[in-house]
């Protein structure tokens, strides 16, 4: 049966070879660069990533215009921020019940869908590096697809951000598998927290958030994956700058050519794909214009692996 699948797929990946493969940037307008106007303070801030999971997959499955027989592997992570007034983390990465969730509440064809590879959990690995867990105060998923919140239960004093368009579509009957499992966020003792953006431009964004007032992270709303997702800008003391884009693409590729996912997974779990070209275009003109800044796209696991893993930090 599996291959039977795998079979259909490569024949629809085939099929749409010869089609166009990059965004047609000049039907959208040219990018404003904001000046960032948040005061940026020296805060003893630092970051760190936590890779709990890959699975691999076509090149060509992940933007349009890759090699269809180059495999490209794909990460499951979170990302720790450290900072004076309180850690959280941003996604969650696959957590200690992935296993069942995905069985529980996915058919056979969608668990071949999103087969992966575990590694450590995030509480795992912060159980065997002495990291106090409940030092975590919230968490912030870039939206709420089961690869970004599948641990939330593990965290079960931490709050959770989010957007309050996320939320009532993620409790909404629109909601299905395989990109939503509500068994991950729905217990009544959650925690919530609605982020609220402040008519402030930040960099191409005409709305964002200074989560701690300090200029040293920064929300903006990426809606088009999911009506409600969210992106993060980092800087460090360092002037080292990063931007987490959540699964606006799945790769870097994807905003510098600039291309789209190919059309089967983006049928599959891309809410407005119009939308979507719109912000991944504003964001190719934002990589030419600040070569310096590193876009991380939440599933580019060659990109992650240049930033420091846990327990090594940025800062």
């Amino acid at each position: 049966m599996k291959f039977v699948f795998s079979s259909l797929v490569i024949l629809f990946l085939l099929l749409s070879i010869g089609c166009k493969t990059t965004i047609d940037i000049a039907e959208y307008p040219k990018t404003t660069i904001h000046k960032n106007t948040y005061l940026q303070k020296k805060t003893n801030l630092s970051l760190s990533l936590i890779t709990t999971g890959y699975s691999k997959s076509p090149e060509a499955f992940i933007y349009r215009g890759g090699n269809l027989f180059k495999s490209k592997k794909i990460a499951y992570s979170s990302v720790l921020i450290e900072h004076p007034k309180g850690n959280f983390i941003f996604d969650t990465g696959l957590g200690t019940n992935i296993d069942l969730q995905v069985r529980t509440n996915l058919s056979f064809f969608q668990r071949v869908i999103v087969k992966y590879k575990k590694l450590k959990t995030l509480k795992k690995t912060f159980s065997e590096n002495n990291f106090p867990s409940d030092s975590i105060k919230f968490i912030i998923p870039s939206h709420f697809h089961w690869d970004h919140v599948s641990a939330l239960s593990d965290f079960p004093k931490s709050k959770v951000w989010l957007t309050t368009n996320e939320y009532k579509y993620a409790f909404s009957n629109k909601a299905k598998t395989p990109a939503f499992i509500k068994e991950q966020y729905s217990s009544k003792n959650t925690q919530w927290k609605f982020i609220k953006f402040k008519q402030i431009p930040y960099e191409i964004f005409e709305k964002s958030l200074d989560v701690f007032d300090d200029g040293s992270i920064i929300l903006v709303p990426l809606p088009g994956h999911t009506i409600g997702s969210v992106g993060m800008f980092v800087n460090l003391t360092s002037g080292k700058r990063y931007f987490f884009t959540g699964d606006l693409t799945w790769n870097l590729k994807a905003f510098q050519r600039p291309s789209e996912k190919h059309s089967i997974p983006r049928k599959q779990v891309d809410h407005n794909s119009e939308l979507i070209k719109k912000t991944i275009v504003k964001i190719h003109y934002l990589i030419q214009q600040k070569p310096n800044l590193i876009v991380v796209p939440a599933h580019d696991f060659e990109i992650q692996n240049n930033i420091a893993q846990f327990p090594k930090r940025e800062k």
